[in-house]
């Protein structure tokens, strides 16, 4: 069977090169190095096709990410620099170890501004004083947790996060990213360290001290900004935009005349700079690092996993999240702020032909390249042209299609969406991260912690659905259908009904149908435990039947089982009905007559205006 993460069909050509690992078992030694080193694999098969369309597509990112790395380092409070290095050390080992063929990662917007509310929002001078050696620091604790959180198999814990979260966030964030450009468009110099909405009621407050130079070289940024995105390709339009700028800056000397330039940037390459180990700065830093993590992860793999779909590669969570996770600790030893993976970028890469994970390699070189060449000419792009940049990339970030259907969709989806925006607008991101994650996961166990319960009365030989008692044929044997979750958040609502019906003073024996029932754990069985308790106390008893092996694993290791009595619980058999004839046996030699049983199955009363279903099997 061919494995599904070789993207053999996007390796046209001769191959560069061909690794052979020898020894005893070869084929063991290929998987485990494709397990622990995901570009081994692609590049077994690489040819010169796939180089010359790689290295197209790397120059294409590289031109797009180079005035985006500059103005991201500004949103972070640093020096370009960081983000140049980002650009090729998190592209690099991201690419390498990561899952996608297509994925770039590298310094993002929304990154960028968690990382400037992270600064602004620390109890540490040394971190207001020093933020590049606090980011540093903050970038290998954030690789150190993304890397735990793949080597730990909690890739697919990511599906808990609702998208809605995800749009409310990017949309918080861009609409942050906007507002606080409007002290560099005007020219305005803000205090150091202050939190971001104090930065845009600064600019509102000194308003009338704005530059006109900055002004006009901000809108004619942001006005090109948006015709670029008609005439130009979206790859090339920044650039233009910088390049302008810079070009008017040095021609008109507009420096001289009050307007702020980004400065110098130095023109070598990223060298080896330890973080600084302050557990102090550590200690203040972690809920950040926390938060920056779960952001690039979640951003990470719904990227990888959108590109993938459009080439057909199956993409690995967990591989994803060492992937970026290792780029991150990369970034922190080379003075590069952390990233994660760019939609923008990473589509970029696959519409451009680029056919597998060098091109982000190729494209960390070109960086590289334009960094030596022109990294001298930097110093002239004013800050203005990159605000009017950021603010037309701040309000893309809205994704108005998404925020319709989430709007609409649901109540509870369009709650997570506004409370994950307002949160992130009106108190920090960092919050607005946990408050998603944290609302996406009590929907989730809220709609998870419904057992499906369903009323019959077996009459006979068929069964019917009743909807109250009076209808009831024998009143002496409940069986209780349970379908669905048993584990901690249903358990209390199973266990409330089920001894509600069990309050019949009329029932003597309750029989528990758990064949579809799922995810039993603790809590569930200390429920199980107090309801027998409830029955025993009463000279009742308590069966269940269609237990799946999990599920009397469970009772056995619990010590259930051992209450209960194995002659009382019968496991699943092929047969659907099998389980619960031998129960219904049980149940009469314990009433110790022969009767025709009822068949109960309690159901939710939301459901019981829906027509009657026909039942799955007979007794």
């Amino acid at each position: 069977m061919q494995d599904r993460r070789r993207p053999e069909r996007l390796l046209a050509g001769a191959p560069l090169c061909t690794i052979d690992f020898g020894g005893d078992s070869a084929e063991d030694c290929n998987v485990t190095l494709t397990q622990w080193l995901p570009f081994v694999e692609t590049a077994r098969r690489y040819g010169w096709k796939a180089f010359r369309a790689d290295a197209l597509a790397g120059l294409a990112g590289a031109i797009m990410v180079v005035p985006q790395c500059i103005a991201y380092a500004m949103i972070a409070g640093l020096p370009p620099i960081y983000g140049f290095y980002s650009a090729i050390v998190v592209a690099t080992v991201g690419a390498l170890m990561g899952s996608s063929e297509h994925l770039v990662c590298g310094p993002t917007n929304s990154i960028a501004i968690v990382i400037a509310t992270a600064i602004a929002h620390s109890s540490l001078v040394a971190v207001k004083e020093s933020p590049a050696e606090a980011v540093l620091l903050l970038a290998f604790m954030v690789g150190v947790i993304q890397f735990a959180f793949g080597v730990s198999k909690l890739g697919n814990l990511s599906q808990f996060v609702s998208r809605s979260v995800v749009v409310g966030f990017t949309a918080g964030a861009g609409l942050l990213i906007a507002l606080n450009q409007l002290n560099p468009l005007l020219g305005l110099d803000p205090p150091p360290g202050v939190p971001l909405l104090e930065q845009f009621r600064f600019a509102l407050r000194q308003i009338a001290e704005f530059n006109p130079y900055s002004l006009a070289i901000g809108a004619g940024s942001l006005a090109l900004m948006l015709l670029g995105r008609r005439w130009l390709p979206r790859w090339l339009t920044p650039l233009v935009v910088v390049s302008l700028a810079a070009a008017a800056v040095w021609v008109f000397r507009l420096d001289e005349k009050g307007v702020t330039l980004v400065g110098q940037v130095p023109n070598q390459p990223p060298m080896l700079h330890p973080p600084a180990w302050d557990l102090r700065m550590m200690t203040d830093l972690a809920d950040s690092a926390l938060a920056i993590a779960i952001l690039g992860c979640i951003e990470t793999l719904s990227i990888a996993k959108g590109i993938g779909a459009a080439s057909g590669q199956r993409v690995d969570a967990n591989q994803g999240f060492i992937g970026v996770g290792l780029a991150n600790i990369a970034a922190a030893f080379f003075q590069s702020m952390p990233g994660s993976g760019s939609f923008v970028r990473s589509s970029l890469n696959h519409d451009v032909g680029g056919r597998t994970r060098f091109a982000a390699i190729i494209g960390g070189l070109w960086v590289m390249g334009i960094l030596f060449v022109c990294g001298p000419l930097v110093r002239y792009v004013p800050n203005a042209a990159l605000a009017g940049m950021l603010i037309v990339l701040g309000f893309g970030m809205f994704q108005w299609r998404n925020i319709r259907v989430a709007l609409r969709a649901t109540h509870s989806d369009a709650a997570v969406l506004i409370l994950t925006f307002a949160v992130a607008v009106l108190v920090n991101l960092r919050v607005a991260i946990y408050v998603g994650v944290i609302s996406s996961l009590a929907l989730f166990l809220r709609k998870a912690s419904a057992p499906h319960l369903v009323e019959y009365d077996f009459d006979g030989e068929t069964m019917r659905e009743i909807s109250s008692p009076s209808e009831r044929s024998h009143p002496e044997i409940s069986i209780i259908h349970v379908e669905g979750e048993l584990f901690f958040g249903a358990a209390e609502l199973f266990q409330d009904e089920v001894r509600r019906v069990a309050e019949d003073k009329n029932i003597q024996v309750v029989i528990l149908r758990v064949k579809n029932a799922r995810n039993l754990d603790a809590t569930a069985v200390m429920a199980l435990e107090e309801l027998l308790k409830f029955l025993v106390s009463s000279g009742r008893l308590l069966l269940i039947s269609g237990a799946s092996a999990d599920v009397i694993g469970v009772l056995r290791r619990s010590g259930l089982l051992d209450l209960l009595g194995e002659e009382c619980v019968f496991e699943a058999e092929g047969n659907l009905t099998a389980a619960t004839r031998k129960a219904l046996v049980r149940a009469q030699q314990f009433l110790g007559k022969e009767i025709t049983p009822e068949l109960r199955v309690f159901y939710d009363k939301s459901r019981a205006e829906q027509p009657p279903q026909q039942p799955r099997d007979k007794p």
